[in-house]
């Protein structure tokens, strides 16, 4: 009968092989002892870590998720204002995107399994939505909301908040795009603190500039308040 795997790095090889064998065949594709045998494990060793597939599948983007937490906590002024924290959130995203965590070859597979989740949703999309990816949304909704006075659900809120998304995920999705369209700029790794700043600021006047639209609306109070960048 095989054991439970007494190596103190097993865990990290499997979920190290895991990304690779999603980003090369899909959830679907992969298999447990395809992913065990790259990681030079037992498949005893998946049940014991991760309870099953999914558990593992789950576990790449909880991996990704925590580090962001990680991030925005480390970063984050006790009770900052709306401002703040919106910049916290994208320099958190920016930075993990762009490699201060991992390799090359770790982020092309990451965004090779984001895309084929989005794709081609898997049976393990709704657990990774409730544990990994709707908290990070609330928080966002949070901060937009707060800048425009609304509560966070307002379809204002919403549509704002996914355009700070957008151009987060067109860091992590589009990098061979960027790099061919902007032969003659540096690496994006190299212009970390330059994209924050600069995101940050679009972002935040974009968001400042639908308050009138909301007031216009209905939606928000006419002497909200809104701070400025």
């Amino acid at each position: 009968m095989s054991t439970a795997p007494t190596s103190p790095d097993t865990r990290e090889r499997l979920l190290r092989s895991a990304i690779q064998v999603f980003a090369e065949r899909g959830y679907a594709g992969g298999t447990i002892r395809d992913i065990c045998r790259r990681a030079q494990a037992n498949l005893a060793s998946v049940h014991y870590y991760f309870g099953d597939k999914q558990g593992l599948y789950a576990a790449i983007f909880d991996q990704v998720s925590g580090l962001f937490r990680q991030r925005r906590a480390r970063y984050l002024p006790a009770a900052a204002p709306a401002a703040e924290r919106l910049r916290v959130y994208i320099q958190a995203a920016l930075e993990e995107i762009l490699g201060c965590k991992g390799d090359a070859d770790d982020r092309a597979d990451l965004s090779a399994i984001y895309l084929a989740e989005m794709a081609h949703p898997s049976e393990t999309l709704d657990r990774i939505v409730a544990l990994h990816i709707k908290p990070s949304n609330d928080e966002l909704l949070a901060i937009v909301a707060d800048l425009l006075d609304l509560p966070p659900r307002t379809p204002l809120v919403v549509d704002a908040a996914a355009s700070v998304s957008g151009q987060i995920l067109r860091y992590f999705l589009a990098r061979p795009l960027i790099s061919r369209l902007n032969p003659d700029q540096p690496p994006l790794e190299e212009r970390v603190d330059e994209l924050v700043e600069r995101v940050w600021r679009f972002s935040l006047g974009g968001i400042l500039a639908l308050g009138p639209l909301a007031r216009s609306d209905g939606l928000a109070e006419p002497d909200a308040a809104a701070p400025a960048p």
